[in-house]
């Protein structure tokens, strides 16, 4: 009884640890989307999902660099950490990695049009990947699932 239980605890924080991980690279989304706060105002809640991830990285002289080492060498690298947090955290990490790509790029390219496909699509990653890890799952996302994978 009291294994189950502790079995049981354990689950329900990597399952919490593990959607907590994907507000980083939703954080990251936040810039893409800002045509999409202003015409639609009930899509701010996301701005507040986000808080305490964009508090640590505006609070910490490079917080973003920060955050990204911490939990690359804290929980991917480490094999003490269960599995499913550390497929979950890598997957993150990719994700918000891919972001900083795209942002580079748009600054290149500037197509404004597309930032709001890139926030929706980032949106729709975050939502089916949170709705996994409730269920337990590792979310299965074309390409980044792939390398995390070859990463752990």
């Amino acid at each position: 009884m009291i294994i189950s239980f502790t079995n049981l605890l354990d689950q329900i924080v990597q399952r919490l640890s593990s959607v907590i991980l994907y507000t980083l690279p939703l954080k990251s989304s936040i810039p893409f989307g800002y045509y999409l706060f202003y015409k639609y105002s009930f899509i701010k809640v996301f701005l507040f999902i986000t808080f305490p991830v964009a508090i640590i990285q505006k609070s910490l002289p490079f917080g973003g660099l920060l955050l990204f080492l911490i939990l690359f060498a804290g929980l991917v690298r480490n094999p003490k950490v269960p599995y499913f947090v550390r497929y979950n955290a890598c997957q993150a990490l990719l994700l918000d990695i891919a972001l900083i790509i795209i942002s580079y790029l748009f600054q290149i390219f500037p197509l404004v049009e597309l930032g709001s496909i890139v926030f929706i699509f980032i949106l729709c990653i975050f939502i089916y990947s949170i709705s996994q890890c409730i269920y337990g799952v590792e979310p299965e996302i074309p390409f980044i699932s792939k390398s995390v994978r070859m990463q752990i």
